[in-house]
């Protein structure tokens, strides 16, 4: 990499420190939940959609929901600490991939799930194995294509939010309820106010402290209920390949692997999103450390019933918001998502928030990071039509499937499964735009200078 291209990723002594800085325990502590609590949703969606949509009895989505989080919570830890060649080293958190849940519910339905996880171990190896190889690739993210994508990502997420304030489905009597949209107003306020009063420590806190506020608002009026906490085991943990011995179709494999190519582009994005966020350069090897996590925690899933994980970017905007680039709130979160998938009744706890807090603290985020993408994309120089080209096109395309959600359904099922991943389309049109507009080769033969940016 060169240093040019390190400069753009963000590399400074002082941010390097600053991952490294350990909190004293109790703010860490604390930090650590506000993290939990932001990512929480997006993690147990998954496991309560997929096994929905297969037919699954309630208890045997619980058991999902708990090998979800106690596989999320190593995959984070091992993405935040670091063990051999697995692990960023950075404060990211792991969770399954909603991409991953259209493959799961096709080949579910029709091969049953034990050529789901037979599919997912093959696909999590062959994930691992390819890392360092597209790693190779991060010259292709120049600042122009990096910005493009953490604006991306930010904006492609904030629909994820709004979704869980109004509902999901716009023809719900329903959805958009007032109550809801004052209470995801009224917990926005409060963060607002308590970044505005608190200093320090506290202000750092104010997400979680608007969670904990709002959530009670919300139970006291009736939007949400602690009715179930109490109810079903305290302890309960999925054996091994539950769902019988695994099976190979390769047809399903190759679907799934459509599906890792898109991860692989959208955690190679979140890597560079988190370096430029927190001040560290991040290279090839970084993104083959991450991306081995995600491929090992997908391969783990064929044995123990999980899912396909990926490296998330909800806590990023999170980490651009209060300033705390420590990873070690994020190992925190890796722990507390094990104890919340042991211990179901705390999980139960956490799943009983109201959607409408959780929904505010997810639209607060996603657009603090969709700003962190703003701030890169200031340092391209607009006046040339090229790079104004690459992020308008870019950014049009990649959001088609957050607005237009059914835009790509008279694809053959492959190629709506990749376009329908708004961030790996918008990625890859970037890169390509960028190798079309600021290719060496081409810029040399027409005798014209290579552009910095």
């Amino acid at each position: 990499m060169s240093d040019k291209q390190s400069r753009d990723l963000g590399s400074d002594t002082t941010g390097t420190a600053a991952v490294d800085e350990r909190p004293p325990f109790t703010h860490l502590l604390l930090l650590g939940m506000q993290h939990a609590l932001v990512m929480y949703a997006g993690v147990v969606v998954v496991p309560i959609i997929v096994g929905t949509a297969i037919g699954l009895s309630d208890s045997q989505i619980a058991d999902l929901v708990s090998i979800d989080l106690i596989l999320a919570g190593i995959g984070t830890l091992l993405q935040a600490l670091g063990l051999w060649k697995f692990g960023i080293r950075m404060p990211l958190v792991v969770g399954a991939a909603s991409s991953g849940i259209v493959p799961m519910v096709l080949v579910g339905q029709s091969q049953g799930l034990a050529t789901v996880y037979g599919s997912l171990l093959v696909a999590g190896v062959i994930w691992i194995l390819a890392a360092p190889y597209f790693s190779m690739l991060l010259r292709l993210f120049p600042s122009v294509v990096t910005g493009t994508v953490i604006a991306l990502i930010g904006l492609t997420l904030i629909p994820v939010g709004l979704r869980l304030v109004a509902g999901s489905d716009p023809n719900d009597p329903d959805y958009g309820q007032l109550g809801h949209i004052a209470l995801a107003a009224f917990t926005m306020a409060l963060m607002v106010v308590f970044r505005r009063v608190f200093k320090g420590p506290l202000g750092q806190l104010s997400i979680l402290l608007a969670l904990v506020i709002g959530s009670i608002t919300g139970w006291s009026v009736g939007i949400g209920s602690l009715a179930g906490v109490g109810e079903g085991p305290i302890v309960g943990i999925m054996g091994p390949m539950h769902f019988g011995p695994l099976q190979f179709h390769l047809p399903s494999i190759l679907l799934f692997l459509i599906i890792v190519f898109v991860l692989m582009v959208e955690g190679a994005g979140q890597g560079l999103a988190v370096g430029q966020v927190v001040g560290k350069p991040v290279g090839p090897d970084e993104i083959a450390r991450l991306l081995r996590v995600d491929g090992l925690m997908t391969a783990i899933s064929g044995v123990f019933n999980g899912f396909v994980y990926t490296t998330f970017g909800q806590n990023i905007g999170l980490i651009a918001l209060t300033k705390v680039r420590s990873r070690y709130p994020v190992a925190i979160v890796g722990v507390i998502l094990l104890v919340l998938g042991i211990i179901q009744p705390v999980g139960r706890v956490a799943a009983a928030l109201p959607a409408p807090v959780i929904g505010a603290a997810a639209i607060v985020t996603f657009g603090a990071l969709t700003v962190s993408g703003i701030q890169i994309l200031s340092q391209v120089d607009f006046n040339r039509s090229s790079n104004l080209m690459i992020v308008m096109l870019s950014l049009s395309v990649g959001l088609v499937p957050a607005y237009a959600p059914s835009f790509y359904r008279q694809l053959p099922t492959y190629a709506e499964m990749f376009f329908k991943s708004g961030v790996a389309t918008g990625t890859v049109l970037a890169i390509a735009l960028n190798v079309v507009f600021h290719s060496r080769f081409r810029r040399a033969r027409a005798g014209e200078p290579t552009p910095t940016v």
